[in-house]
């Protein structure tokens, strides 16, 4: 009966390792960071989720560069999260993690990969959350499913994002949601008015291309 104590309180203290320890969601995360009010707000939600394993599914790889982390091969990796336009950054050394990575088909720029890591912090001024201890847990789709298939899955000409801070309303499509990946650096280097000219001027030279190819290809 004296024992009986201690087992408790053994019980309690793995139980709330567990609850400590638990999987956040990371997308939920990254959106809630991205729709805070203010950098008090953001600053928050950080400390909050700092040092915590978050889950993060649909993550498009936007950059991939082998490096070596303790004399090991690994593939630094920045990251596309869909639902909050931010990117995530993170190292992948864990021999697991890269078989995931080179098994066919191999994961390349484009593709999309979920991950967990531990959230360390967002870069300042970049809107880059940064993961450590990542692990690849299977190759993903690029956006989630609503119902049978979003919109911009069916239809690659759906608008994806709208930037209305202009002189005039822009449009991207969801075929074109990689010029996102721009964003960051030209807005800090050119403001709104640079960000919204470049969109133009990018979109203007794919509908080209586009139409250009549709052309060719015999097509009205």
């Amino acid at each position: 009966m004296k024992r009986t104590p201690a087992i408790v309180c053994l019980l309690l203290l793995t139980l709330t390792g567990l609850l400590h320890a638990a999987t956040s969601n990371g997308n939920e995360f990254a959106l809630a960071l991205s729709e805070a009010k203010s950098p008090a707000a953001r600053s928050t939600l950080v400390e909050g989720a700092a040092g915590r394993p978050h889950f993060f599914r649909y993550l498009q790889i936007m950059e991939m560069r082998q490096v070596s982390e303790g004399g090991r091969e690994s593939f630094l990796i920045t990251a596309f999260e869909p639902s909050s336009y931010l990117d995530v950054v993170f190292t992948v050394s864990m021999p697991v993690s890269l078989g995931v990575l080179k098994a066919e088909p191999v994961s390349k720029v484009g593709d999309a990969i979920a991950v967990t890591g531990k959230v360390i912090g967002v870069e300042p001024g970049k809107n880059s959350v940064q993961l450590a201890e990542p692990i690849v847990r299977h190759k993903d789709r690029l956006s989630p499913k609503i119902g049978k298939e979003l919109l911009s899955e069916v239809n690659p000409g759906a608008t994806f994002y709208s930037y209305t801070e202009g002189p005039r309303p822009i449009k991207l499509e969801a075929r074109d949601r990689d010029l996102l990946q721009h964003r960051d650096r030209i807005m800090a280097s050119g403001g709104p008015k640079a960000w919204g000219e470049f969109l133009e001027t990018e979109i203007a030279k794919r509908k080209q291309q586009r139409a250009s190819s549709a052309k060719e290809a015999g097509q009205p």
